[in-house]
């Protein structure tokens, strides 16, 4: 059943309860003055007439029943609803954070060949050389935010490392030319904690994603 239907449902059920209601509290007062002003040979007819109103009062009954059931099922139905929305939500943001880290190494490539070459000069002005790669952790930092909207916090502190991660391996290829081994000892070292907070980062989204929404 779709939202707006149930909707539509609920709204037809919440009129008819209200009118039930309203019957039912006039019938109630009507027959009672009634029976307060008839003598004992209008009790016969009274009576006879009370299985009419009997036979009405339960179907009034039933369509309060009804109501409160169509009301029930509106609100199941929102519920799985956004919980539906949600999942499709942290899908889209875990896949980001994993997009956007491919495309800030995607940027190391051109900066590490600029660097090997005999003319390099770490005093020069490289912000040209370094601007996608800014561009993309900038970016990165945005999907890393997006997580942090939409949960749970399980995600948030693995996203928050792998952010820690690609920035720190960005800023090993900032040192001075002068300290190359120093630079690619902490660039592979930050390598291979990038790769093992991509596969936790994988491993905790396939968890929290096959679950019920938290």
């Amino acid at each position: 059943m779709k939202t707006g239907d149930a909707r539509h449902r609920l709204s037809c059920a919440i009129r008819v309860e209200a009118a039930s209601l309203s019957v039912m509290r006039h019938l109630v007062v009507r027959w009672g003055g009634m029976m307060h002003r008839m003598d004992q040979g209008d009790a016969a007819v009274w009576a006879a007439g009370l299985g009419i109103v009997g036979t009405l009062a339960g179907a009034l009954g039933g369509a309060l029943v009804q109501g409160r059931l169509v009301r029930r099922q509106v609100r199941d139905q929102e519920a799985v609803d956004v919980r539906h929305r949600l999942r499709e939500e942290r899908q889209a943001a875990f896949a980001a954070v994993l997009d956007r880290c491919s495309d800030v190494e995607a940027t190391f490539s051109p900066i590490i060949a600029a660097r090997v070459q005999p003319g390099w000069d770490d005093d020069a002005d490289h912000r040209e050389l370094w601007r996608p790669t800014n561009a993309a952790l900038e970016a990165l930092q945005r999907a890393v935010t997006a997580v942090a909207i939409t949960g749970p916090d399980s995600m948030v502190a693995l996203a928050a490392d792998l952010h820690e991660e690609v920035q720190a391996k960005a800023n090993a290829m900032r040192l001075p030319a002068a300290d190359f081994a120093q630079r690619a000892l902490m660039f592979g070292e930050h390598s291979t904690a990038l790769e093992q907070a991509q596969r936790n980062f994988i491993q905790e989204a396939r968890v929290v994603l096959a679950a019920p929404t938290r």
